[in-house]
């Protein structure tokens, strides 16, 4: 798997307060904090609107180095983002700092590779579940999670206890369905009540999904201190 792209933000000095986000949200420019292992203090900065739009476009998993004040830089993650409720901007955004050592929860988008045998049979693909939860340390996290599909035969599911990873955490739970390889439109129904329910929980995601053999969903950046 590949690991996160490494994205360089320049920072702007800044002193909290709102009369000065105020400024600089004119100006194009975003407040933000950085604090996690390694940070004493939290350190406010303002970084450009417009390079943050960019990462948070991204459906990738990003690693930020912020290049500080004095010469200082830091190693990160967008942690939350806060948005402007009638036009849709960022306001203010959080970073969390990365240590070597140190574990962090953090959601990744799942990616679906191969030909399943069921769709070449004329089966349909559905999935459920579009992004991950795992926990590990930053050298162990995917830019996405690759998941195999190419034995799925018509009727098989592949939940997430399925999965086979190393020196990774797996927060989701295990019972959730990732994919799905249901009959032809007309055919014979081949999958269980468990499989079913699930689906119509995620009705609006599978939908979205249908005819599709490579997927990938964009979700926030979410980590914890171990």
């Amino acid at each position: 798997m590949k690991t996160p792209e490494t994205i360089e933000f320049a920072t702007a000095v800044r002193t909290p307060g709102r009369k000065t986000a105020s400024e600089l949200r004119l100006q194009k420019s975003v407040p933000a904090v950085l604090y996690g292992p390694g940070i004493e203090n939290n350190v406010h900065f303002a970084v450009s609107e417009i390079q943050l739009e960019k990462v948070l476009a991204s459906k990738d998993a990003k690693f930020i180095q912020l290049n500080l004040d004095g010469g200082k830089h830091a190693k990160a993650i967008v942690r939350t983002v806060e948005y402007d409720p009638i036009t849709d901007r960022p306001v203010h955004v959080d970073f969390y700092a990365l240590s070597d050592k140190v574990k962090l929860t953090i959601t990744v988008p799942i990616r679906l590779t191969g030909t399943s045998v069921g769709v070449t049979e004329g089966g349909r693909l559905y999935q459920p579940l579009r992004e991950l939860t795992i926990r590990c340390t930053p050298g162990k996290i995917p830019a996405e999670f690759m998941v195999d599909i190419t034995k799925l035969k018509i009727g098989a599911t592949l939940k997430v206890n399925s999965l086979k990873t190393e020196d990774i955490d797996v927060i989701t739970p295990g019972e959730r369905t990732i994919v799905v390889i249901r009959p032809p439109k007309g055919g014979i129904g081949g999958l269980g009540e468990d499989e079913e329910g699930e689906e119509g929980e995620e009705g609006a995601e599978e939908g979205a999904a249908e005819g599709s053999e490579t997927s990938s969903k964009e979700g926030d950046s979410e980590s914890t201190e171990n």
